[in-house]
């Protein structure tokens, strides 16, 4: 399964209420590039990317983004949303009660188009049960349209939904009167009303999500298991060469050995992150993350992947999701930065996006290829010459803070 492009729309704080992302190739792809995954069969015209970019100023919703993209992702592949989520859950807070997602997938060389419309509903009191980490909330998909495009899929029918349906067929509904695709009875009772039709509509044509596609995680905010599985040498020398060993047992004690120690340390996962710096940590944790990715062909969403790792390191890990010989299965890497000059380091303008805020403080997901049509420009210099207006910080507000530190400062300083 692979996700193409998807739209929510009835989801709150984005402009319009909207939210669009493309992740395939839209502009020319040369028979030289290897930074894309090739379709074959019918969509051999086609190619998805194998990195995306996503930056913008703090607060600008670029981690909203990835919670979006991240439950559209459980939708196609048939898994049940979960109010709860730990990375989509909080958008229960955003979302309409009434809310739509629009998708296109391909699977198996067969290309789709799905037409979801949910709702949020309150199924409990989470107070009231006394856990603070239950939303209380559940979602649930109501009417669904599933349509299969009939012949060779042209990159211009992905440009819109309307084109892409022109030119398929309806294969299955959900809850649609008088629908000759309806689902059947028995389908019905066995299908949770958390999960799309996509799951197992497809009985009567062939199992949809027979290649489940996995994804992975990594956002700082979720305190993590401190190494699991245990790094490889391999992997934990590249962000610190003096470790010799860093393995975590059924018991979960860190086994922990220095170039320079005698013996190996067996200790707790607290004690071990005071003596690794948190680049190592954190960067162990990401690359057994990536591995798994890259060996299944899965996803791979990174909130702010520049914290506390080195420059180099990040553009590493990067070329290792760009490469053919490292991603032979066409893993996609999604990361979200406060740093634009890491965009620099992506040699396509269509797997760029910049997180805005419009006049009414709404987050606007713009892609760079839309606005900038000129490749051999620096990404990053678009962002701060603030040519795409919002990428740069308010002049006026710099100024006012300057000024405020100034008066605050001068004042302190008197008193003292």
């Amino acid at each position: 399964m692979r996700l193409l492009k998807f739209t929510i729309e009835g989801i709150r704080n984005y402009s319009k209420n909207h939210v669009s992302m493309d992740l395939y190739a839209s502009d020319r792809v040369s028979m030289q590039s290897t930074s894309v995954h090739r379709f074959d069969g019918a969509g051999k015209n086609i190619c998805s990317q194998r990195l995306v970019g996503i930056a913008g100023l703090n607060a600008s919703g670029k981690t909203t983004t990835l919670r979006a993209l991240s439950m559209v992702l459980d939708v196609v592949r048939g898994v049940g949303l979960d109010a709860n989520h730990l990375i989509y859950g909080p958008l229960t807070s955003i979302l309409k009660n009434e809310f739509s997602i629009q998708a296109v997938l391909e699977d198996d060389e067969q290309w789709y188009l799905l037409k979801s419309n949910l709702i949020i509903e309150r199924e409990h009191d989470a107070i009231n049960d006394g856990d603070p980490l239950v939303s209380g909330k559940e979602f649930r998909f109501t009417t669904e349209y599933l349509w299969k495009h009939k012949n060779n899929l042209h990159k211009n029918e992905l440009i819109s939904y309307e084109k892409f349906q022109n030119n398929s067929e309806l294969i299955s509904t959900r809850n649609v009167n008088n629908s000759k695709r309806e689902l059947s009875d028995d389908s019905k009772k066995y299908l949770p009303r958390n999960m799309s039709l996509i799951s197992g509509a497809l009985k009567r044509d062939r199992n949809l999500v027979s290649n489940t596609i996995p994804v992975f995680y990594y956002v700082d905010s979720l305190r993590l298991p401190f190494a699991t599985p245990s790094v490889p040498p391999a992997v934990v020398r590249t962000f610190d060469p003096n470790v010799e060993q860093l393995k975590v047992d059924d018991n979960g004690k860190v086994h922990l050995k220095f170039a320079n120690d005698a013996t190996e340390r067996i200790i707790g996962q607290f004690d071990a992150t005071q003596l690794l710096s948190v680049g190592t940590v954190r960067g162990s944790r990401i690359m057994n993350s990536a591995i798994s990715a890259l060996s299944s062909g899965g996803y791979f969403l990174i909130d702010e992947i520049e914290n506390s790792l080195n420059k180099k390191l990040v553009e590493m890990i990067m070329d290792l999701f760009v490469s053919p010989k490292t991603n032979p299965n066409g893993a996609l890497l999604v990361f979200t930065t406060h740093y634009p000059e890491l965009l620099d380091h992506l040699e396509r303008k269509d797997n760029v996006y910049f997180t805005l805020r419009d006049s009414q403080w709404n987050i606007k997901l713009v892609k760079y290829a839309d606005k900038v049509t000129r490749g051999e420009l620096k990404k990053s210099e678009i962002f701060f010459s603030n040519l795409v207006i919002g990428t740069a910080p308010k002049a006026k507000d710099l100024s006012a803070l300057r000024e405020y530190v100034r008066k605050t400062v001068t004042v302190g300083g008197a008193n003292a």
